[in-house]
């Protein structure tokens, strides 16, 4: 019997069982297995624990400490250095080379007055006019000049316009020395109407004080003005840089003094520690007096420009004007028509020039205004003086004119004109004194310095190294 056998089953396996085709559509690629993101590698770091901590602390303590010291003692050298030469610039340069304006204007204005006087057209024996006067003013102002020369020359940056005026002087005083002897040789001569020739040789000296002296002598007077100006502005800024730098470096400095002190009370339990606080009060004390001191010096040395040099500044010039006015008034009386015009005008514009500089100014305070006024009050007699000057001139009456001129009394050109010069003498020289109080004041500002804040941060610095030593002490 034959038997039928059912063919083997094969058994797929699980492996390959096929899936079933999504409805949605073919089946999609098997996508790439996710990249697995690796941790950036550990960066080695210092240990800041322990000594190396204390160390550092204590090594930007000190820097601290080293750049608030450079700031306060560079400063204060900086500041003292900017204030004298500020001083020195005025003093010996600038109120020299003034001076010497206004001796070689009124030395001028004497050698003209020397030619005014003579005898009376009414009575020849009788003496019109004080020559003398003249004469002995106009020998001391040659000796200012002389000395004022000398002072100037000391400075050899100047050499040169030093050495200009001093040919043009020899020059000067040839020419009125000539006059001089013209004149003297005429001694008979009515007053008023001096020898035609010391006249021209009278004109030949103003020319040259006008055209080679006044005009080196002010810019002169000019440049030592102007760095004068320029010494005030270095030394106002010097001066509120160091104020900043002292505090911002300061402010740094106690910050850094402060939190290094938690640092050490937090991980030592210690409140405190004693050498770290004497340091801290030391630079709290140089940043806080150092602030303080160097923006009162800024403010002095303000002061010193604003209520002291520029109004003496003006003055000084109004000097030498109202002196040169004077010459021109006496070469006005003595010369022919032609001239006489010339001098006029020129007067003319000299004192409108002086009713600008001797306006007080913005600066000027309350205190100082009755003085101001008392000069324009006395500069107003000058000028009531050339006004009867000039009535008497055009009536013919020479004799007094000249008496107007040059003697010496209340209602006359000799005596209203000195009042006028003597007082604003001491308004300029009231001005003077006041840029001298605020640069004294400046210099107080910083009375000590830069011994006191070296040596204090230098004690703060010791302390600090006195400080981090018993922490160190504790790893060893």
């Amino acid at each position: 019997m034959t038997t039928s056998q059912a063919p083997p089953v094969r058994r797929v396996p699980v492996t390959e069982v096929p899936r079933a085709v999504p409805a949605a559509g073919p089946a999609l690629p098997p996508g790439e297995p996710p990249r697995m993101r690796r941790s950036p590698a550990p960066r080695p770091r210092l240990p800041m624990d322990g000594p190396l901590r204390l160390v550092v602390s204590a090594a930007l303590a000190l820097i601290a400490l080293a750049a608030l010291c450079a700031a306060a003692v560079l400063g204060a050298v900086d500041v003292r250095g900017e204030v004298a030469e500020l001083d020195t610039a005025v003093s010996q340069r600038a109120a020299v080379a003034a001076e010497l304006r206004f001796a070689l204007a009124d030395l001028d204005a004497q050698r003209a007055n020397s030619l005014v006087p003579g005898h009376s057209a009414l009575h020849p024996d009788v003496e019109v006019g004080n020559r003398l006067l003249a004469l002995i003013t106009a020998q001391q102002r040659r000796a200012e000049v002389s000395d004022l020369l000398r002072r100037l020359g000391a400075d050899p940056r100047q050499g040169d316009r030093v050495r200009s005026l001093l040919d043009a002087l020899g020059r000067y005083d040839d020419a009125g020395a000539r006059s001089s002897y013209v004149d003297e040789t005429h001694s008979d001569r009515p007053a008023g109407v001096p020898p035609h020739a010391a006249v021209a040789l009278s004109s030949e000296a103003a020319d040259v004080l006008r055209n080679e002296l006044l005009p080196v002598a002010t810019a002169l007077s000019q440049t030592y003005a102007q760095q004068a100006a320029d010494r005030e502005s270095a030394a106002r800024r010097s001066a509120s840089w160091s104020a900043a730098l002292v505090g911002v470096f300061g402010v740094l400095a106690l910050g850094l003094l402060l939190w290094w002190q938690r640092d050490l009370a937090r991980r030592y339990q210690r409140v405190f520690n004693p050498a770290l606080v004497a340091a801290t009060v030391a630079a709290l004390v140089v940043t806080v007096s150092g602030t303080l001191s160097f923006t009162a010096a800024a403010s002095e040395v303000g002061a010193a420009g604003r209520e002291g040099l520029r109004p003496w500044s003006q003055l000084a010039e109004a000097r030498a004007v109202a002196a040169d006015a004077a010459a021109t008034q006496s070469r006005w009386l003595v010369h022919d028509a032609a001239s006489a015009g010339f001098q006029r005008e020129r007067f003319d514009a000299l004192t409108r020039r002086l009713d600008v500089l001797l306006a007080p100014g913005t600066s000027t305070t309350a205190a100082e205004r009755p003085a101001y006024q008392d000069v324009s009050t006395r500069y107003g007699h000058f000028r009531a003086d050339d006004a009867k000057l000039r009535s008497l001139r055009a009536a013919g009456r020479l004799d007094e004119a000249v008496t107007v001129l040059t003697e010496v009394g209340r209602g006359q050109v000799a005596f209203d004109f000195w009042d006028f010069a003597t007082t604003l003498d001491a308004l300029a020289d009231r001005q003077h004194a006041a840029f001298d109080r605020h640069t004294d004041r400046a210099r107080s500002a910083l009375a000590g310095w830069p011994a006191v804040p070296g040596a204090a941060l230098a004690a703060a610095a010791v302390l600090v190294l006195l400080g981090v030593r018993p922490r160190l002490a504790e790893y060893r």
